[in-house]
């Protein structure tokens, strides 16, 4: 029986689809608040709320788009090198 030798990568294509997730829920985050502001009495507490998560979210997006691209570019970066040698 043949061993078959799996290559083992880093999830990139799972981190991708975890950032659109995320953004996703910042969406979440605008449509819970754009609904809190059509109240006639205005939860202050709970739009703050929604604010952080907001902003949580908004530096998680960024930090792991950032790095998906940074990841996805150094690996074309190899195989573009493997190839011209």
């Amino acid at each position: 029986m043949k061993s078959r030798k799996r290559k083992i990568q880093a999830p990139v294509g799972r981190a991708a689809m975890l950032s659109l997730q995320i953004n996703m829920l910042r969406d979440e985050c605008c449509a819970v608040a754009a609904q809190l502001m059509k109240r006639k009495t205005l939860d202050e507490v709970e739009l703050e709320d929604c604010a952080r998560l907001d902003d949580a979210l908004a530096e998680a997006y960024r930090i792991l788009r950032h790095t998906v691209a940074k990841v996805t570019l150094a690996r074309l970066r190899r195989k573009s090198r493997t190839r011209q040698q």
